[in-house]
C-alpha cells in the first residue's frame, strides 16, 4: 500500500510539473473578438474639423473653439461611414465620443459642452447613437473612444486643472465627477460595446483622476478596456506606423500596457511594447495603428482641407496588413469624416480597393489543413509555384508554439522556406515563388500541445 501511495504521489508531482511547464495565459472572449476582428476603424470627429484649418494638436489642446456652432454636418450619414470600412474588411469600429476640445458627440446630462448646446438638429443630435446603430446594421462591432486627458474647454491638461488652491481643487473634483458621469452614460446607454478606449490612459483616484474602471465594468462585462494603471486588455504597438515587428507575442510581462514600468517599456524605442514577451504572464496583444491619411510625411487623424493626396497608396496599406495582421496584431486605421458628415469619396474608394486586394490575395488557398500534431503536411494537386503561407493558432488555448519550420518539397527534395517562432492569431509569410508538390509545417518547440487552427498555402499574383 505504501508503494502504491508513493507511486501515486510521484505521478501527481509529475502532472503538476507538466502543468507548470505548459501553462500559458489564456485570452478573454473580448480579447479573442479583438484579434479575430483583425481590421479596426477609428473615426475622429470634433469641432475643429469645421474650422477649415490644418489640425494643430499642440494648439487645439489648450485653445477653446470660439464658436461652437461651426459644428454643422448637414449631410451626416453614419451608414456611409460604416459601409466604407466594412468594404475594407473592418469588423470593429470606434468613434471619438469626446476628444481634446472636450465636446461630446451625444446628449450628455453631465457635460454641458455637447450636442445639446449646438443649433445643429435643434440640439437633439446624437452621433454616438447613430454610429452604434450603423455598426449593428452592417455587422460591425461598435466601440467608443473617450478623451478625458485633455479638455480645452475646461482647461484640463494631462488630466489636471492648473493650480493648487481651493478653487483648483474644487474644479478638479467637479471635472472628475463629470468624467465619471460621461463614462456612466456612454457605457450604459448604447447596449453591448466591443471596446472602450481612453486615449493616453485614464488616471484613477490614486493619481487624482476620475474613478472610471468600476463604472465601465459595471455596465460592460465583455469589453476591451484600454487602459489605465488598473487594467489594460491590449497594448499599444510602439508606433503609429500601422506595423509591428516579427515576432510580436500576444503575451506581456506586466498587467498594464505603458502606464507603469516606463523605464523598461520606453527603453530601446518601445521595444517591449512592439515585441511582447513569450514568457509574459498576461495576455495583452499589440495593436498597430495609423491614419489612412498618413502618406508622404503627413499623419492626419482628423479631416483637413485639400488633403486627399496624403491617403496611403494601396501598396502601403497592404504592407501594413502583412506587418500587423500578419504579425499577430490588429490594424487600426484612422478614418476622417468631413464637415459635411461624410467620408470623402477618395477615402471610400481606397478602403474598397484595400478590402478587394485582401480578398484577392487570401480567398483561394492552393491547399489547407489543420491539426494538433507536431508535423502537418499539405499535398498539392500538382507541382505549382507558391508564394504565401498563412498560419493561425487556436489562441483560445493560449499561444503555445515557440519555434517552427516551414518547408517545401521541390524536385531536389525538401527545402526550408522559413524558420520562425510566434504564430499566435495569425502569421503571414510572403516570399519569392517556389515550385513545390508539398508543403509542411514542423513545430519544433511548444508549451504543451500546440493546435494549428489553419495552415494555408497560396499562389498569388503580385
Amino acid at each position: 500500500m505504501t508503494l502504491i501511495k508513493s507511486t501515486l504521489f510521484l505521478l501527481f508531482l509529475s502532472i503538476q510539473v507538466l502543468v507548470a511547464q505548459t501553462e500559458v495565459p489564456i485570452p478573454t472572449q473580448a480579447q479573442l473578438n479583438w484579434q479575430e476582428a483583425e481590421l479596426v476603424a477609428v473615426f475622429h470627429y470634433d469641432l475643429h474639423v469645421f474650422d477649415n484649418k490644418q489640425y494643430n494638436q499642440k494648439i487645439n489642446r489648450i485653445t477653446p473653439v470660439e464658436d461652437i456652432n461651426i459644428f454643422n454636418p448637414e449631410q451626416l450619414d453614419t451608414d456611409q461611414w460604416i459601409k466604407s470600412v466594412k468594404d475594407a474588411g473592418c469588423n470593429l469600429a470606434i468613434l471619438t465620443a469626446t476628444h481634446e476640445t472636450g465636446f461630446a458627440l451625444y446628449q450628455s446630462d453631465v457635460n454641458p459642452y455637447c450636442l445639446k448646446a449646438v443649433k445643429w438638429k435643434d440640439g437633439k443630435g446624437d452621433i454616438v447613437k447613430d454610429f452604434v446603430e450603423s455598426c449593428r446594421k452592417y455587422g460591425v462591432k461598435p466601440g467608443i473612444y473617450i478623451g478625458i486627458r485633455w479638455n480645452s474647454f475646461y482647461g484640463i491638461h494631462d488630466f489636471k486643472v492648473q493650480g493648487t488652491d481651493t478653487f483648483a481643487e474644487n474644479r478638479q473634483k467637479h471635472y472628475n465627477r463629470m468624467c465619471e458621469g460621461m463614462v456612466d452614460e456612454l457605457m450604459s446607454r448604447y447596449g453591448d460595446l466591443a471596446m472602450v478606449w481612453f486615449d493616453g490612459g485614464a488616471h484613477g483616484p490614486e493619481q487624482g483622476g476620475a474613478d472610471i474602471l468600476p463604472i465601465a465594468e459595471k455596465h460592460q462585462k465583455n469589453i476591451i478596456f484600454y487602459h489605465n494603471t488598473q487594467r489594460a486588455d491590449i497594448r499599444w504597438g510602439g508606433s503609429e506606423s500601422g506595423k509591428v515587428p516579427y515576432p510580436s507575442w500576444g503575451t506581456y510581462p506586466f498587467p498594464y500596457s505603458h502606464s507603469t514600468n516606463q523605464e523598461v517599456i520606453f527603453k530601446n524605442n518601445f521595444e517591449l511594447l512592439k515585441t511582447g514577451d513569450p514568457n509574459g504572464k498576461y495576455y495583452m496583444p499589440a495593436m498597430s495603428d495609423a491614419p489612412l491619411r498618413g502618406y508622404n510625411g503627413r499623419h492626419e487623424w482628423f479631416w483637413e482641407p485639400n488633403d486627399e493626396e496624403h491617403i496611403f497608396p494601396l501598396e502601403h496599406l497592404m504592407d501594413m496588413y502583412y506587418n500587423s495582421v500578419g504579425h499577430n496584431s490588429s490594424l487600426i486605421l484612422g478614418i476622417t469624416p468631413d464637415p459635411n458628415g461624410l467620408i470623402p469619396e477618395a477615402d471610400v474608394e481606397r478602403l474598397k480597393e484595400f478590402g478587394n486586394e485582401i480578398n484577392r490575395k487570401f480567398s483561394n488557398p492552393a491547399g489547407t489543413t489543420s491539426g494538433n500534431k507536431s508535423k502537418l503536411s499539405i499535398k498539392l494537386p500538382k507541382t505549382q509555384n507558391i508564394n504565401q503561407i498563412v498560419l493561425t493558432e487556436n489562441i483560445a488555448n493560449g499561444e503555445r508554439v515557440r519555434a517552427f519550420i516551414l518547408e517545401g518539397k521541390t524536385k531536389d527534395g525538401w527545402k526550408t522556406i522559413f524558420e520562425g517562432s510566434c504564430i499566435g492569431h495569425k502569421f503571414i509569410h510572403k516570399f519569392d515563388g517556389m515550385n513545390v508538390s508539398q508543403v509542411r509545417l514542423k513545430i519544433t518547440e511548444s508549451k504543451g500541445n500546440a493546435e494549428i487552427k489553419s495552415f494555408e498555402v497560396f499562389s498569388t499574383e503580385n
